[in-house]
């Protein structure tokens, strides 16, 4: 049992970065929606950005207080979700299913969404301190379990109700995006004391 603890522990921190809702979840359902492999690409992009956070804290962040630029993170995640809604609400079926751009769409979401940095500097580091470095390599197999079973249901969801489930996807994906750019728009100016002063 003990030699599975780690497997098992990673595999449920996968989960439980991947599994939430949030902004990455909104662009994965929305090109799932025309092909599940769109949707596993921007996962697969938002994974990559996980790695780069988590050699990024465990190698910087723990010595040089890396959370002292969580004002920068807020207003560029903020501005990032913005672009992403208002391409959505502009894109088609056409230009947006099965984009190349799904990928670095995924990576640079990931390296600017407020919540996946702040996992890393808390849940990350906390299981790093205590069980070591171990669970991390099974963490990526949960990312993937999760981002291959959302797009696969989600494309199954949209073989069976055709464009109605598109359109909801879109409005879904939308407004997400929409609440959490104005979400850590917020909280960049609440942490801005110049800002709250005015």
């Amino acid at each position: 049992m003990n030699a599975a603890l780690p497997a098992l522990l990673g595999i449920a921190l996968g989960l439980s970065l991947a599994g939430p809702p949030g902004p990455i979840t909104a662009i994965m359902v929305r090109q799932a929606s025309f092909r599940p492999f769109s949707g596993i690409v921007v996962g697969l992009g938002a994974m990559t950005a996980d790695f780069i956070l988590m050699v990024v804290v465990f190698v910087v962040g723990i010595s040089s207080g890396i959370s002292a630029y969580r004002n920068y993170i807020f207003i560029m995640g903020s501005f990032f979700f913005f672009y992403l809604a208002y391409r959505t609400i502009r894109s088609s079926e056409v230009e947006y299913a099965g984009s190349a751009r799904g990928y670095l769409t995924g990576l640079t979401l990931g390296v600017v969404n407020p919540f996946q940095i702040g996992w890393w500097l808390t849940a990350g580091l906390s299981v790093y301190y205590v069980f070591g470095i171990s669970p991390f390599f099974f963490l990526f197999a949960g990312i993937v379990v999760w981002i291959t079973l959302l797009s696969e249901l989600v494309y199954l969801g949209a073989m069976k109700y055709g464009p109605r489930i598109q359109e909801a996807m879109k409005i879904f994906s939308v407004a997400t995006l929409t609440f959490f750019g104005i979400l850590f728009l917020y909280s960049f100016i609440s942490a801005t004391p110049a800002l709250t002063q005015v």
